[in-house]
C-alpha cells in the first residue's frame, strides 16, 4: 500500500502545482494569524496582568488559530475525497491498479500533509510576530524565575506536536465521512456538525476527556496558563497520555471505519 500512496501523492502535487488557487489557503492563513496578532497585542497592551511576554503571545495567537485550522482541514479533505466522487474522476483512478483502500490512504495523507502546511505557517508567523513585539525571555515573578525561557521552548514545542497529531485525526475522521458522502457539501456539512456536537459535549468534565474537540483545544490552554505563570491544567504526562490516547483512538477508529465504507462502497455515478 506505500507504493500506491506515493503514486497519489505524486498525482496531488501535480493537480497542486497546476491549480491557480493552491496559494489562497497559506495566504488566507497568514493574513489571519497576523491579523490575530494584531488583535492579541493589542488587548495583551491593555488588559495583561502582569508582564507581557512572547510566548504567551505566541500561544495566544496559536490557540486561537487551532480553531480555524480545524475548519480548513474539514474543507480540505471533503474535497479531496468527496469531490473525486462528485466529479466521477475516482473511476479512472481505481481503474489504473490503484486499490481502494491505497488510494483512500493517499488522499488522506494528502490532506494531513496540506493541513501540516498551514499548521506550520501558523506557528511560524506566531512566533516571528509575538518575538518582535516581546521577546522570549524567562517567565519572572520579581526575582524569581518561574519558568525558564528553555521551559517554556520546550512546552510550545510540546504542544504543536501534540496539536498537529489532533488535527491529523481530524483529518481521518472527516476521510471517513467524506468516503461515506459523495457530495463535499454534504460531507462538510455532516463534518461540521460532529464538530459542533463535540464542542457542545466539551463542557460535561467527566466526556472530556474522550473528545477530539478537548484533544484539539487542551494542548494550548496548558501552554497559554503556563506563559502566563497560572497553575497548570495537567500534569504534562497527563497532557501527553491523554492527548495521543484520545487523537490516536479517534484516529485509529475512523481509519478502519473509512476503509470499510470505501471496501463496500458502490460506484452507481
Amino acid at each position: 500500500m506505500t507504493g500506491e500512496i506515493v503514486r497519489v501523492l505524486l498525482a496531488e502535487r501535480v493537480k497542486v502545482a497546476r491549480r491557480k488557487s493552491t496559494w489562497i489557503a497559506p495566504v488566507l492563513v497568514a493574513l489571519m494569524t497576523f491579523l490575530v496578532f494584531l488583535i492579541a497585542a493589542v488587548t495583551i497592551s491593555k488588559n495583561f496582568a502582569g508582564i507581557p511576554s512572547g510566548f504567551y503571545l505566541a500561544s495566544s495567537i496559536t490557540g486561537w488559530m487551532i480553531k480555524i485550522t480545524g475548519l480548513l482541514a474539514i474543507i480540505i479533505t471533503c474535497f479531496q475525497i468527496s469531490g473525486e466522487f462528485a466529479l466521477g474522476t475516482v473511476k479512472p483512478a481505481w481503474v489504473k491498479g490503484l486499490s481502494r483502500h491505497g488510494w483512500l490512504a493517499g488522499k488522506t495523507v494528502s490532506a494531513a500533509a496540506a493541513v501540516t502546511v498551514l499548521f506550520l505557517i501558523i506557528v511560524i508567523i506566531s512566533i516571528t510576530s509575538a518575538g518582535a513585539k516581546y521577546g522570549f525571555s524567562a517567565l519572572m515573578e520579581k526575582d524569581y524565575v518561574v519558568h525558564t525561557a528553555a521551559a517554556l521552548w520546550k512546552g510550545y514545542a510540546l504542544c504543536s506536536v501534540l496539536t498537529l497529531f489532533s488535527l491529523w485525526s481530524v483529518v481521518t475522521v472527516t476521510s471517513m465521512l467524506a468516503a461515506w458522502l459523495n457530495r463535499p457539501g454534504s460531507a462538510i456539512a455532516v463534518a461540521v456538525l460532529l464538530a459542533v456536537g463535540l464542542a457542545i459535549l466539551d463542557v460535561v468534565g467527566s466526556v472530556r476527556p474522550f473528545l477530539l474537540t478537548s484533544s484539539i483545544s487542551t494542548p494550548f490552554e496548558q501552554m497559554t496558563a503556563m506563559s502566563k505563570g497560572l497553575p497548570l491544567p495537567l500534569e504534562w504526562g497527563d497532557l501527553v497520555w491523554r492527548t495521543l490516547a484520545c487523537a490516536g483512538g479517534w484516529l485509529a477508529a475512523s481509519s478502519a471505519a473509512g476503509h470499510m465504507i470505501i471496501a463496500r462502497k458502490e460506484i452507481t455515478f
